[in-house]
């Protein structure tokens, strides 16, 4: 009986050790995402500015993609059809996102669903399950009929178990294309028993094929193949604005303390 009592708190020690080497490790050198060697050739890798400094009056920007001045809280996005359906939630972001071409889309992504929300919210997306900690939003692309709707389940990781998985997609709304969002666990030059307890980025997947990646680790940085079509580049560059803009539930946890 004694032993059984142990072993949660031994499991949540070893937890805590691993993410206190993970940032040692991160504060020691500049942490950069591990991605697959599929992305590293046929794209384009875009360092971000903007992520860090105010919120007020942010913007975000990497290579030819840039945001609109960030609201968090709404007021144009709930004529994206998603958003207004999940108005509750507590974080809320909102923007347009700008790429080449003229080319622009209006963005609204929401996280921290009421406890109300999360079954509608498995039921929005056919989901088999869900966790309290996910990530979603609608993209509509400007001068055009598509929308795109998006979510990522444990966006933030949160495990010690490669079970415990960061899985999402990206779907149109129109002809249901779907790319596959699989969240990024390690660093370069790291051990995977160091980082495995946190998501460090996400990478992009179209019918098996990775087109574009995101990491969320320092400043930011962000992957997009070069022979996609320019409206699907948006799509991506929206989503991955997303993602770094979000606010990591643990990160709000440790500093409200």
């Amino acid at each position: 009986m004694k032993k059984n009592v142990l072993k949660p708190i031994v499991a949540r020690r070893s937890t805590l050790l691993l993410a206190l080497l993970a940032a040692a490790f991160t504060a020691c050198r500049t942490a950069e995402l591990a991605v697959s060697d599929e992305i590293k050739t046929g794209a384009t890798a875009y360092a971000v500015k903007g992520r860090q400094g105010f919120q007020v009056g942010q913007v975000l920007s990497f290579g030819e993609y840039k945001t609109s001045q960030v609201k968090r809280g709404w007021t144009f996005s709930y004529s994206i059809p998603f958003a207004a359906r999940f108005s509750g939630a507590r974080e809320k972001l909102s923007f347009q996102q700008l790429g080449p071409g003229g080319r622009s889309a209006e963005v609204a992504f929401v996280s921290r669903f009421k406890e109300t929300e999360l079954s509608p919210l498995k039921d929005y997306f056919s989901l088999s399950a869900y966790y309290q900690n996910a990530f979603a939003g609608g993209i509509e692309l400007n001068g055009t009929n598509e929308g795109w709707e998006f979510i990522v389940q444990n966006v933030d990781g949160g495990g010690n178990s490669l079970k415990n998985n960061t899985l999402g997609f990206v779907r149109s709304s129109t002809d249901r294309t779907r790319i596959d969002i699989i969240g990024l666990r390690e660093l370069e030059g790291s051990p995977k028993l160091m980082t495995m307890t946190n998501v460090y980025g996400y990478e992009f997947r179209l019918d098996g094929q990775t087109i574009g990646a995101v990491s969320t680790v320092n400043n930011g940085k962000v992957w997009i193949k070069d022979n996609l079509h320019p409206e699907l580049k948006l799509v991506l560059a929206s989503v991955a604005s997303g993602l770094i803009l979000r606010t990591n539930v643990e990160e709000e946890a440790l500093a409200a303390r």
